[in-house]
């Protein structure tokens, strides 16, 4: 039989001042589904984000979209906000305002989303939902789908009567 090597010796013994090793070794406490708001902090590789909060935009229909999602009560939470551009004046399209106008009205009542002209006739639209544990991307996208969903033939209405000349 003979010795190993230095080589070998140093390659099967863990050295603390080697960051992989840590992180390998903290891997092996967990199982996948990884939460994606306390991923890096489960292995070392950065502090938790401070707020716990995940943000990132897409476009739906050609609006814009701000989804966030955070912890309530350790449940996680996603919040959508959509900017559906500015109501236009009387003067620029009485017809069309009057339209947009009584549609926003009604979708107040049946999209389960929230719809706010504010006092610059900005149209917003918001909505939350309880998301499924654990935080995992697939559970976000699941939950941004589910409120995009409900609101979809709402949202088509609005971007249609909007888009009239």
């Amino acid at each position: 039989m003979t010795a190993p090597s230095a080589a070998a010796t140093t390659a099967a013994t863990p050295d603390a001042s080697l960051p992989l090793q840590g992180v390998l070794a903290s891997l092996s406490k967990f199982e996948p589904p990884f939460e994606i708001d306390r991923f890096g902090a489960s292995f070392g590789l950065h502090p938790v984000r401070p707020t716990g909060v995940v943000e990132f935009r897409f476009c739906f229909k050609e609006v814009p979209f701000e989804a966030r999602t955070e912890r309530r009560d350790g449940r996680p939470v996603l919040s959508l906000s959509g900017d559906l551009g500015v109501l236009p004046f009387t003067i620029e399209n009485a017809a069309r305002r009057r339209r947009l106008r009584r549609v926003l009205r009604a979708v107040r009542q049946g999209s389960g989303m929230r719809w706010i002209v504010g006092r610059d006739q900005h149209i917003l639209v918001t909505g939350e939902i309880m998301l499924d544990l654990p935080l995992t991307p697939t559970a976000v996208i699941a939950g941004a789908t589910a409120l995009l969903l409900r609101s979809r033939p709402y949202l088509e209405l609005i971007v249609s009567v909007a888009g009239e000349s």
